[in-house]
């Protein structure tokens, strides 16, 4: 039997009314000049919901507890499997605390064409309160 090995990523969804956060990425190699969500990797041998506590600060500046990390999202994909959490409650102002990975900053609605495509189905399976979106 053959076992597949995929990276973990956490993504956080931060809205504000309608809308919702998300990062211009630049100079990543992947999507860049595209808005997506704030996210990260999980590392080797690091927990789920540690890696999201750490993935905040490190990009956004913001301390949340573990406990309020409200799961609403995994999407397996051929290399990562992304776990989604919603934030409604942390310490802190959110700022662009990586500007050499993400050239702006601010709450769009996700009908913005400068979204990355794919996200809009994920939005699409939160809004409608699916927990599983297979590719």
């Amino acid at each position: 039997m053959t076992y597949c090995t995929k990276k973990a990523t956490v993504i956080f969804i931060i809205k504000q009314g309608d809308k919702y956060l998300f990062q211009k990425r630049t100079n990543t190699g992947t999507q860049d000049g595209w808005y997506m969500m704030p996210g990260g990797h999980v590392d080797e041998g690091e927990k789920v919901l540690d890696a999201a506590v750490r993935e905040l600060k490190e990009e956004l500046d913001i301390t949340v507890q573990p406990n309020d990390l409200i799961f609403r999202l995994v999407k397996p994909e051929q290399t990562h499997i992304c776990f989604f959490f919603e934030i409604t409650k942390y310490q802190g102002k959110i700022i662009n605390n990586e500007p050499e990975k993400h050239g702006d900053l601010q709450f769009l609605p996700p009908t913005d064409e400068r979204i990355f495509p794919g996200i809009k189905n994920e939005i699409n399976a939160i809004e409608t309160n699916r927990l599983f979106l297979e590719v």
